[in-house]
């Protein structure tokens, strides 16, 4: 189960990977909370991917993997230890501006949801 702390201090941090996420469509009404467990950075950063792992939803592991789980990706940067995001469904992302590029397999996926890759 996942689980969302909210009595943590806020921190700011801007720009990072903001150029993932050319055209957002639509996305996962309310976000969700994620497991973060395996997931060793401080944040995960727009447009990574999430998976829904038996009903749990995930960042994408960094490596590829999990493609066919692929549900859309973060919407916004979201700290670690706060792992409430938005979830975008169909739109355009840039994989050249997201701190992880997603492969082949991966971007098929994606498009097969709906969210395609244009890079600048």
């Amino acid at each position: 189960m996942s689980n969302l702390n909210l009595n943590t201090t806020e921190e700011e941090f801007e720009g990072a990977y903001d150029a993932a996420i050319k055209h957002y469509v639509h996305g996962k009404e309310g976000g969700a909370v994620l497991d973060m467990t395996g997931f060793s950075d401080a944040y995960v950063y727009k447009g990574h991917g999430i998976i829904n792992d038996n009903g749990t939803f995930k960042p994408q592991p960094v490596d590829g993997s999990q493609y066919a789980k692929l549900v859309g990706v973060v919407r916004s940067n979201t700290k670690a230890s706060k792992p409430s995001t938005g979830i975008m469904t169909q739109g355009t992302i840039n994989n050249n501006a997201v701190k992880y590029p997603f492969n082949a397999n991966s971007l098929a996926a994606l498009q097969a949801l709906g969210i395609y890759n244009q890079v600048d």
